[in-house]
């Protein structure tokens, strides 16, 4: 390589560097921008409306500065994850393992396959009751719930992920001479459907933060729980309040599994 061609090429790295970087600060001053117009309205909103109705942003914030310094919010977040985590990731657990067997084997999807098309229209929400007589009004039956609707999620991204398999490779490895389906699924399903696993996990995760709110209505403690007493005071600075803090959680999920996301699939 000519010295001229490497000079050339170190030059379009940093072109192609400053191009990137002028594109991160140009997204990033959107979605500031985006936040404050969105606050300067909320507060234009505040100044019409009644603080019961809709609080300004200050009254919203001294909520959270004084929750923060008391430890109370920690606490809540904390309640709310002995819940949200076993839910999630027990849900996951059995929807990736049904969504699999489903899309890969033909007794499966007529067995387990056609019992998912019964139970599915369900709303999570219609088996309070029997969280309640099950497990009682702890976090297990919070998790529950959050299991239900975590499973479904992960349970069709699984089965789509599974008969999204490009026929060609499972004839490869076939020729190859893996031909059980042990070693298939293990060395040629598993990594093809490993981006609609991801896909699915980081939708899960988000929803699951959603029915977490009307999960601890049966009376297990945490945010969504403290949200529902504030609202029964109308307590309506403590319902935004808490609303964000949500929001902010679901934010900080979605990026973590985003980062294990790509540091596992390296390919994409």
């Amino acid at each position: 390589m000519s010295a001229d061609s490497s000079v050339a090429e170190g030059a379009s790295g940093l072109l192609l560097g400053d191009a990137e970087r002028a594109n991160g600060v140009r997204t990033l001053g959107i979605q500031l921008g985006a936040l404050v117009a969105f606050v300067v309205v909320w507060w234009l909103g505040a100044f019409v409306s009644p603080p019961r109705i809709l609080p300004a942003p200050p009254a919203v914030v001294a909520v959270l500065t004084a929750d923060v310094l008391s430890g109370q919010l920690f606490t809540l977040i904390g309640q709310s994850l002995l819940h949200y985590v076993p839910g999630l990731f027990i849900g996951s657990a059995f929807g990736i393992a049904a969504g699999f067997a489903v899309g890969w084997s033909r007794l499966a999807e007529l067995t387990i396959g056609t019992v998912a098309q019964v139970l599915r229209p369900i709303p999570p929400l219609a088996w309070i009751p029997f969280a309640i007589i099950w497990f009682g009004l702890n976090h297990a039956s919070a998790a529950f719930l959050v299991a239900i609707v975590t499973f479904w999620i992960t349970y069709y991204n699984a089965e789509g992920g599974v008969q999204a398999v490009d026929q060609q490779f499972l004839d490869v490895a076939r020729s190859l001479g893996t031909t059980s389906d042990a070693r298939l699924l293990r060395k040629v399903v598993f990594p093809s459907a490993l981006p609609e696993l991801f896909t699915g996990f980081r939708t899960a995760a988000g929803q699951a933060w959603m029915v977490m709110v009307a999960a601890e209505l049966i009376g297990a403690p945490g945010i969504g729980r403290h949200l529902w007493d504030a609202a029964s005071f109308l307590s309506t600075d403590v319902v935004i309040a808490y609303m964000l803090v949500i929001g902010v959680l679901f934010l900080l999920t979605d990026r973590l599994v985003l980062a294990v996301q790509r540091r596992v699939i390296t390919w994409q």
